[in-house]
């Protein structure tokens, strides 16, 4: 890049925040550019209602079709157990209270980012609107997602 190129970039990156364009406002290709080369963290949030017992959500996309955590990438200045209730009360019209972070992972292998994964225990606070709580692990897992879990039933 040139100095020039250098300075108009580092200008338009100064206008997001101006510009109310922060996540989840920022335009989706910005966004995506920024993830391919920047670690952004997500919470992944195992619900529970007896510690025993999880929450999950049946997915299909082009990424990914079976059961996975219910979770998501943070926001600006988000607190993780803020970025848990919101994502739950999204994804699952459930609230949640946030007990404890148990694990983080960086996806080597995640299909458009760098994402590093927050893995949160959250109670739940009231009755889902999607998914089904297991007590064993389903056999169509996102394969890390099935790790995250793994963690969870061998904890103390």
């Amino acid at each position: 890049m040139t100095p020039e190129e250098i300075a108009q970039l580092t200008a338009l990156l100064h206008k997001l925040p101006e510009s109310n364009l922060l996540p989840p406002h920022m335009p989706l290709a910005v966004w995506k550019a920024i993830h391919g080369i920047v670690p952004i963290p997500a919470v992944e949030v195992i619900i529970t209602t007896t510690g025993k017992d999880f929450l999950l959500v049946d997915r299909k996309d082009e990424d990914w079709d079976g059961w996975h955590i219910p979770g998501g990438y943070m926001h600006y200045r988000e607190s993780i157990p803020s970025a848990c209730s919101r994502i739950a009360k999204h994804e699952l019209g459930i609230a949640v209270i946030f007990e404890k972070f148990i694990d983080a992972y960086m996806w080597p292998d995640h299909p458009y980012s760098s994402a590093l994964s927050l893995v949160c225990i959250c109670k739940a606070a009231g009755v889902s609107n999607n998914g089904e709580f297991f007590t064993e692990i389903p056999k169509k897992m996102i394969p890390h997602h099935e790790e995250f879990l793994r963690t969870f039933l061998t904890q103390d």
